[in-house]
């Protein structure tokens, strides 16, 4: 504990498995930062302060009181509603025994055993695969009570969870939310320590969202597009800010495309089978472990649509690819968001267990971190149950041997996410593909003939084939960029620049010599477009696309014009 608030990061359990026994601690925001449920009052002696709960706040309270008792074992102790979010101390307690884990709770007279209080009658015990869905999916029957109450959305898609470790965290957090629940609306430590999943960088702000017609289904109200980076047209631009490849593509993509003109008049190969052959034999499995995409986003969508609901939540990390919690929110899947740590880094032991779908990038954007291959096997090991998506849209950039790919050989719970768009220099082609098991291969394309059976046209596969196929320039231009990244971060580095070594082909570095923001504005008043996130954590950092030697020259030289 530190002043009285509950550290998160300490003391927690390797693995987020409901179906333990135990006392979690649970947030759940609303979609933005207004006083949604309430306002403070009060404060003053003898006046404590307290929400005064809106006609909305009302209404999340009456849900919560209606589910107190919301499975025969698992019960909310404790709960308080903020202006724009709330907290629950939920117990569960399982084994045959049925003992209650009293001694996790604060001796309060008149309270019964946890999870026995006001149980349904005749309930029959969980199985310990079902309790392990049960705070998700009470948490989505909360949302959805809410939200058709209200006449609108209300919440964020996701959640935060803390596992109590001791009776004094339990008893400190009873009185801390029991006694004195404005402290945490007034503690910006909680607000910048918990980004807004929807509000990552990379997503749109109410402000930039087109506004929606009157037609526009209510379902979708919280829904906040994808932001990418700036696409300007501008002469001697250079563009440092979208993660592509700045090579042109391979020498034979040109000719196999006009190849493909005259066929245009037909549908494409609805299978890929050309292409799918390219990259099994570029990734060394077979073409039926391959289904191509209309770029890798689409692949992610496909598997997300097929292996996850509204009652199997989608795992990732508080800081990574922004795309995650946009799919989330399109298909009404609950999001799990698990905080790196201080140094950014992924600790994967808290992914074990999960009986959740979890996806991983591996390097994470726009962090540049790589996680060893091993790391995640034991992640696709303890989630037997769930399938783990690797996104792996930078690895050709991390060095030898650093792909999941071979896990699908050995797993078949794992699928690995692969795109065109950064080391085989055909972001513009939109090309992607993923590989796994040929049953999950048949599950998502169920999907994918479902809606979109011709999702990768037949100029784009023609030019993924030649540059699939051309390894001697793949290796060349991926080579080329690792070396500018390294001359690159050693110039920064002497400049005062600090940051990772990066695993991908961009870095993200921050600085004390002068607001990063500012740099940005003034680098792209020069014509030079690197990305800036305005999100809490990152508001610090820049990320910066690696070009060619060129590029690099004249960043350069703007940058020390800058910074004087």
């Amino acid at each position: 504990m530190k002043d009285g608030v509950p550290e998160r990061k300490a003391n927690r359990l390797a693995t987020y498995n409901y179906s333990q026994s135990g006392v979690y601690f649970i947030t759940i925001c609303s979609k933005n930062k207004r006083c949604t449920f309430g306002t403070i009052v009060g404060g003053g002696v003898p006046d404590a302060p307290r929400t005064r709960l809106s006609p909305t706040g009302k209404i999340v309270a009456r849900q919560l009181g209606n589910k107190i008792a919301f499975y025969p074992h698992v019960r909310i102790e404790k709960y308080v509603v903020m202006p724009n979010h709330i907290h629950l101390l939920i117990a569960i307690q399982q084994g045959p025994s049925g003992a209650s884990r009293t001694h996790l709770r604060p001796k309060k007279p008149g309270l019964a055993p946890v999870g026995l209080r006001n149980a349904p009658a005749g309930a029959a015990s969980p199985t310990s695969a079902r309790a392990s869905q049960v705070i998700p999916m009470f948490i989505s029957t909360l949302k959805r009570l809410t939200n058709k109450t209200a006449g609108h959305a209300l919440w964020q898609r996701g959640y935060y969870d803390h596992i109590i470790r001791s009776p004094d965290d339990y008893n400190t957090i009873w009185h801390y939310i029991d006694t004195n629940p404005a402290k945490w609306a007034q503690d910006t430590r909680y607000v910048t320590d918990f980004p807004d999943p929807v509000r990552r960088p990379g997503c749109c702000t109410n402000k930039e969202v087109t506004q929606m017609s009157r037609y526009f289904t209510k379902t979708l109200a919280a829904l906040e597009p994808y932001t990418p980076g700036e696409q300007l047209k501008l002469p001697d631009l250079v563009k440092l800010n979208a993660n592509e490849n700045p090579y042109p593509p391979a020498p034979g993509v040109a000719a196999a495309v006009a190849g493909a003109v005259p066929g245009l008049r037909l549908y494409s190969d609805l299978t890929e089978a050309a292409l799918c052959a390219a990259i099994a034999r570029h990734c060394g499995v077979q073409p039926e472990n391959i289904l191509c995409g209309n770029g890798s986003d689409e692949n992610l969508l496909l598997a997300l649509r097929a292996f996850c609901d509204e009652t199997h939540p989608l795992a990732f990390a508080d800081i990574t690819y922004s795309f995650y919690p946009v799919l989330c929110d399109l298909l009404h899947i609950p999001q799990h968001v698990i905080l790196v740590e201080e140094d950014f880094s992924l600790d994967l032991s808290k992914y074990h267990g999960l009986n959740e779908t979890i996806v991983i990038a591996n390097p994470n954007a726009p962090t540049t971190l790589l996680q060893p291959v091993a790391a995640i096997e034991e992640v696709v090991r303890t989630n037997p149950d769930s399938i783990v998506i690797v996104d792996e849209a930078y690895i050709d950039f991390a060095g030898p041997n650093a792909s999941c790919v071979p896990l699908t050989k050995k797993y078949d719970n794992v699928i690995v996410v692969q795109t065109f768009s950064k080391s085989h220099n055909l972001a513009g082609a939109r090309v992607g593909f993923c590989v796994a098991n040929p049953e999950l291969i048949a599950d998502m394309n169920r999907i994918k003939f479902s809606y979109s059976p011709y999702n990768v046209n037949s100029l784009s596969q023609a030019a993924a084939v030649a540059a699939m196929e051309d390894e001697n320039y793949f290796r060349d231009t991926v080579g080329k960029i690792c070396a500018t990244r390294a001359d690159t971060m050693t110039k920064l580095r002497e400049r005062g620049f600090t940051g990772p070594d990066s695993a991908t082909n961009f870095l993200f570095v921050t600085t004390s010599r002068m607001p990063c923001k500012q740099i940005f504005e003034r680098l792209r008043q020069k014509g030079v477009l690197i990305r800036y996130f305005s999100a809490p954590r990152l508001s610090d950092y820049l990320r910066i696309t690696i070009g060619t030697p060129e590029q690099m020259q004249r960043f350069f030289e703007e940058l020390d014009l800058i910074l004087g």
